[in-house]
C-alpha cells in the first residue's frame, strides 16, 4: 500500500478536509511537517491539528489509523499469514480484501473511516470473535467502535468486520 502524495492529496485529504474542523498536517518519515505537494514521501497525516488524536500512518504492507489510544490496522491480505496475535493485540484489524480495491477505493475508504471520528472526544472498542475466519497466527474478530461525540442521533457505518457508531 504505497501511495503517491498526489493520490493522498486528491483522494484522502481533500475528502476529509470537507468535514474537518481543525488543520490537517502532513509529516515525513522523520516526523517533520512537509507540504503535500513536495517530493518527500508522506508517512503520517494528522487530522486534528496539534492534538494528534486522529492520524494515519503508511507503513507499506499495512496502514494504520490511530484514534485516541486505539489502532485500526489495514493489513495487505498477502501478509496476514505472517502477523501474530502479539502484532495485532488490542488493535482493530480490518478483514476486507484490500487487493480487490484500487488506490482510489482504498483512500476513499480511509477517508470515510476518518470522517466518522471528526469532533470526537474518545472511542470505546467492543470485540467479539469471528469463528468463520482464521489466519495462520491470529484469529480475526468483529469490532464495534463507539465514538464519543456531541451527536444526538448516532449513525452506524459498517466496513466489513468493523462497525463504527458515531
Amino acid at each position: 500500500m504505497n501511495f503517491k502524495n498526489e493520490e493522498l492529496k486528491q483522494y484522502l485529504i481533500s475528502r476529509v478536509e470537507k468535514s474537518a474542523t481543525t488543520d490537517i498536517r502532513v509529516l515525513s518519515e522523520e516526523g517533520e511537517e512537509i507540504d503535500i505537494n513536495s517530493d518527500i514521501k508522506v508517512e503520517t497525516i494528522v487530522f486534528d491539528g496539534d492534538d494528534e488524536n486522529l492520524f494515519i500512518n503508511f507503513y507499506g504492507v499495512h496502514t494504520s489509523i490511530f484514534v485516541f489510544d486505539k489502532e485500526i490496522m489495514f493489513i495487505d491480505e498477502n501478509s496476514k499469514g505472517t502477523y501474530t496475535s502479539s502484532d495485532v493485540y488490542n488493535n482493530v484489524v480490518y478483514e476486507g480484501k484490500l487487493r480487490e480495491m484500487d488506490h482510489l477505493e482504498i483512500l476513499q475508504m480511509f477517508a470515510d473511516f476518518i470522517s466518522c471520528f471528526n469532533d470526537s472526544s474518545g472511542v470505546e472498542v467492543l470485540i467479539s470473535e469471528d469463528e468463520a475466519k482464521k489466519h495462520n497466527y491470529y484469529n480475526p474478530s468483529i469490532f464495534t467502535i463507539i465514538v464519543k461525540n456531541k451527536n444526538r442521533d448516532n449513525k452506524d457505518k459498517v466496513f466489513e468486520n468493523i462497525t463504527i457508531r458515531y
